[in-house]
């Protein structure tokens, strides 16, 4: 009945998250086909130099994003059926894009030339095309004006024509630098076919530059983008981290049951999420009441999902590693300890996203942001000093604690302002 309730008059809502969760199946579910071929056939050594470039370019897509995927498309949200204003906002996010991909390119190099880091060179360069490409996928602008579904499309088409490819040409550990191409390249794909939707459509037209709508794009952006590279070390702050004390095996399993973990986890709550967030922010406005009442209904029925999820993850934990492999051997341990974060995840971002950020204030989006603060600082502690002794299960306990020290903070927010907008 529940679910019903929250069909009837979200129809649109619903359908999209059906398309996103397409889209993520292929983001996350995609990568992980062809994970164990590419540690069978690169080996250790070059499969541990695409892991550590994908860690570092996952950085880089957090400063080119700047958080505009919230920021921006709450903005575009409420601006629909203005064009000169859809117009402004677009071309200062654009701008202040390009900004921040050019800054990202000179860390990339920062980094690639520290001796330690040779190694690792010509992968981060070949895996810096996902950075390029994320950066053109405009999802702010589909998301904004309720067009995800296009996003959603369009990655299903590169993914499903790019990534087989990786069979075909990756036969020995010296194309490892093809197989890092590839996988950068599905990125660029899409964002050529979003631009031509985007222009076809003619959603906007892109204004000449100005540095004080660029400028204040950012500052609205600033606190969302502090919170998000918060959260990205605790994701893949944990390969680089494991990597200096662990051998590649180890980080290899680590990064396999977390990608696993956090395929499903978020097949089930950035769809849902993406899908609701603009109609709850236009909600927000106008009828708080119906907006209260739909994030409860999502607020249960993510829970619900991601629990059941993670108690299949802790039963058949061995099954898994079996699935997996020798490669795999000893993930067994990894996934009952991780088999908590989806609830824990699904959760806390339901009140961080749709509740905090969505009908918060200023006030709030800084809480946002200094949550996940405090959150990156017990990642980072934690998992130097387990990650040192333990390994894998020290950065995966390290993990579960974070995700935990998040979920209540963001819970305990979110209660707060649910209750003062029914009052």
């Amino acid at each position: 009945m529940a679910i019903k309730e929250l069909i009837k008059g979200n129809e649109r809502e619903v359908k999209d998250v059906f398309y996103l969760i397409a889209l993520q199946g292929l983001n996350y579910l995609a990568p992980i086909v062809v994970l164990p071929y590419l540690m069978v056939v690169l080996g250790a050594e070059k499969f541990g130099c695409i892991g550590f470039a994908l860690a570092v370019c996952q950085y880089l897509m957090i400063v080119v994003d700047f958080g505009f995927n919230l920021s921006a498309t709450k903005r575009i949200a409420l601006a629909k059926g203005n064009q000169d204003e859809l117009n402004k906002i677009f071309s200062a996010t654009f701008y202040a894009k390009m900004l921040l991909l050019a800054i990202s390119l000179i860390i990339l190099s920062m980094i690639a030339y520290i001796p330690r880091f040779e190694v690792y060179r010509p992968a981060l360069f070949v895996m810096f095309t996902t950075v390029v490409g994320n950066a053109f996928l405009f999802v702010f602008l589909f998301q904004g004006l309720g067009e995800i579904r296009w996003v959603s499309i369009v990655n299903c088409i590169a993914k499903l024509s790019i990534l087989p490819l990786t069979f075909v040409f990756v036969k020995q550990p010296d194309d490892y630098l093809i197989a890092a191409f590839l996988q950068g390249f599905v990125s660029v794909a899409a964002a050529i076919i979003s631009i031509c939707i985007i222009a076809d459509r003619k959603w906007i037209r892109l204004q000449s530059f100005d540095w004080n709508t660029c400028k204040n794009e950012l500052h609205e952006s600033m606190p969302i983008f502090l919170s998000n590279a918060a959260t990205t070390i605790y994701t893949a702050c944990f390969v680089i981290i494991l990597g200096i004390f662990a051998t590649p095996s180890e980080v290899g399993e680590y990064s396999a049951t977390d990608r696993i973990i956090k395929a499903i986890t978020y097949m089930i709550f950035i769809p849902i999420s993406q899908a609701f967030y603009p109609k709850i922010s236009s909600l927000s406005t106008n009828n708080i009441d119906e907006a209260v009442l739909l994030i409860k209904k999502l607020l249960l029925l993510v829970s619900t999902l991601c629990l059941f999820c993670g108690a299949l993850f802790f039963s058949f934990a061995n099954y898994i590693q079996l699935f997996l492999g020798e490669t795999y051997n000893g993930t067994e341990t990894l996934f009952r300890i991780m088999a908590f974060v989806p609830f824990l995840v699904g959760t806390g971002g339901v009140f961080a996203q749709l509740v905090i950020l969505a009908l918060g204030n200023e006030n709030d989006k800084i809480y946002y942001r200094n949550t996940y603060i405090i959150a990156g600082a017990v990642a980072l502690i934690s998992v130097l000093t387990l990650s040192y002794k333990f390994f894998g299960t020290g950065a995966a306990v390290s993990l579960l604690l974070t995700e935990f020290t998040v979920t209540v903070l963001m819970s305990v927010k979110g209660i707060r302002i649910l209750k003062c907008k029914q009052l």
